[in-house]
């Protein structure tokens, strides 16, 4: 149960079921203890929300109102008001996000679309001219200008938050950032590769370069191969891609972890690697590929062991301080890992 608040307080999404990781991380690395309200959702104590992006966050809703509201219950009055209080002072770009939680008697998306109907039909009635200052969420982020109602709910009550949009962590609702599976893609993992492209601001284009560790069943090869890209796919198991693309993909049959470029070939576009190895090894890779200045961008899929993840994942945040161009973030396909990417 969620205690109505006193004031405003913070929250930070993560993946459902990672809530502990996220907590480790704001206690180990910012000295911010937190707790959890629900399904996929932490609360800070106190006031302080990190300025950087953290590594197991998906989206922020700052400044979070909480307001008991019971399944079945019409909208009291002070939550109406509270919601559009920041459009009464002058008029905006509004849009809203809403967040569904997975957790049982919270009546899920169909209960948290009735009340966000009829907060904004009430809106509507309170607020004259509110209809013409709506907009359609990707149209308000593009602009950063305006405000994101960000809005859940939970078994006992209705939560929400109101916003610039610069103030987000991602630009998709909760931070899912959902990429379409294509069929002709033999495996799920697929799926990370496009959200590090979404997340890159870039696709791979046209006859760059790529290096892909670790390749077997070739998601990720598949993936900048439909694209034009030459590809060099490294792993001793079998490629499944059933495609025309194929013919722009190398297959060596060599072990990822010692996989080195000769001394005069010049550096790769794109390195990329899914494999099942520790953080530890990861390191190895990255001191040879971004220290060496082997390559220009990279994607780098690092396993957290189930024991002391965030211990084992500090030499490479440490490495990293010399990189501060890279960044590394729990995606929305990762499940017990995290990735790495950026321009080198």
């Amino acid at each position: 149960m969620i205690p109505v608040p006193s004031s405003p307080f913070h929250l930070l999404c993560c993946r459902p079921g990672g809530e502990e990781l996220l907590k480790q991380e704001l206690e180990a690395l910012h000295d911010i203890y937190s707790r959890t309200i629900a399904s996929g959702l932490i609360q800070i104590e106190g006031h302080r929300l990190p300025e950087e992006t953290l590594i197991f966050e998906w989206q922020r809703l700052p400044d979070t109102r909480f307001f008991p509201l019971l399944k079945g219950e019409a909208l009291p009055e002070s939550l109406v008001e509270a919601v559009w209080e920041f459009f009464k002072e002058q008029p905006t770009p509004w849009a809203t996000h809403q967040l569904s939680v997975d957790e049982k008697g919270t009546g899920g998306s169909s209960r948290l679309d009735g009340i966000s109907k009829a907060l904004i039909r009430q809106g509507h009635q309170l607020i004259p001219g509110l209809k013409k200052w709506e907009r359609k969420p990707g149209k308000l982020l593009a602009s950063g200008k305006g405000k994101i109602l960000q809005w859940s709910c939970t078994p006992k009550g209705f939560l929400f938050s109101v916003s610039s949009p610069n103030n987000l962590s991602s630009p998709e609702v909760g931070g899912r950032i959902r990429m379409k599976m294509d069929s002709r893609a033999p495996s799920r993992s697929y799926l990370k590769i496009e959200e590090a492209f979404f997340r890159m601001g870039q696709e791979p284009q046209e006859d760059e370069t790529v290096i892909d560790l670790g390749a077997a069943p070739g998601g990720w090869s598949f993936a900048f191969a439909k694209r034009g890209c030459l590809v060099t796919s490294i792993d001793n198991g079998p490629l499944k891609i059933d495609d025309a693309c194929i013919r722009r993909i190398e297959h060596l049959h060599r072990d990822g972890l010692s996989f080195q470029l000769g001394k005069l070939q010049p550096p790769v576009t794109w390195l990329v690697g899914d494999m099942l190895i520790p953080p530890g090894k990861v390191l190895g890779l990255l001191r040879y590929w971004v220290d060496g200045k082997h390559c220009q961008k990279i994607v780098m899929n690092i396993k957290l062991p189930q024991m002391n993840p965030l211990p084992a994942l500090e030499p490479i945040l440490e490495w990293m301080e010399k990189h501060p161009e890279l960044k590394v973030r729990q995606f929305y396909h990762d499940r017990r890992e995290v990735t790495l990417f950026g321009n080198v």
